[in-house]
């Protein structure tokens, strides 16, 4: 299993509040408007492939059929998550965009983030989610063809973990979605 970045005793990192990282991303908008951070670091995200933003749009079309009232659904916008502030690639959070208006969700009724060759690193963000008290974290592994989809949160661990695949009917929102084609 591969080390975390911090357990490499040979990096050194300098960790970064949120409130800092704003303040960069504000008066430096072209050096970080690719990035997010995790856990105090600032971590540059990866280029979306057609593929990634397919199933983006296939997975958000899904959910908006069955959708109940109060919530409504986010691409790629910050979720503030105690010291991280992540871009998931779906969230579904409660209330609408009016009421986000001077700042970001603190948390979500279910995020989603589109695997195509970060699975590793979609799987350390559980913490983060579950720290933040997301109802629901699931990973689309689309290379797999699977879908993991997380729940329970205690702390920052999921005690449930369920594995879906493309073809199953997935529960969510006292409905079902399938991502087959």
């Amino acid at each position: 299993m591969a080390l975390a970045i911090y357990e490499i005793p040979e990096v050194k990192l300098t960790l970064i509040s949120p409130k800092d990282y704003e303040l960069l991303c504000r008066e430096n908008p072209n050096s970080y408007k690719n990035t997010e951070l995790f856990e105090g670091v600032i971590i540059e995200k990866m280029t979306k492939s057609s593929e990634h933003i397919f199933w983006k749009y296939f997975i958000t079309n899904s959910i908006q059929k069955i959708l109940p009232p109060n919530y409504f659904i986010r691409n790629e916008d910050v979720l503030l998550l105690g010291q991280s502030e992540l871009e998931p690639d779906i969230s579904i959070v409660s209330g609408n965009f009016m009421d986000y208006r001077e700042t970001s969700p603190k948390t979500a009724r279910l995020v989603i983030e589109i695997s195509i060759s970060s699975l590793q690193y979609d799987r350390e963000k559980a913490r983060a989610y579950a720290s933040g008290n997301v109802d629901e974290y699931w990973i689309v592994d689309a290379k797999g063809k699977k879908v993991e989809v997380y729940t329970k949160a205690n702390g920052n661990v999921y005690t449930d973990k369920y594995i879906y695949s493309f073809s199953d009917n997935i529960p969510i929102f006292d409905s079902f979605i399938s991502l087959k084609e």
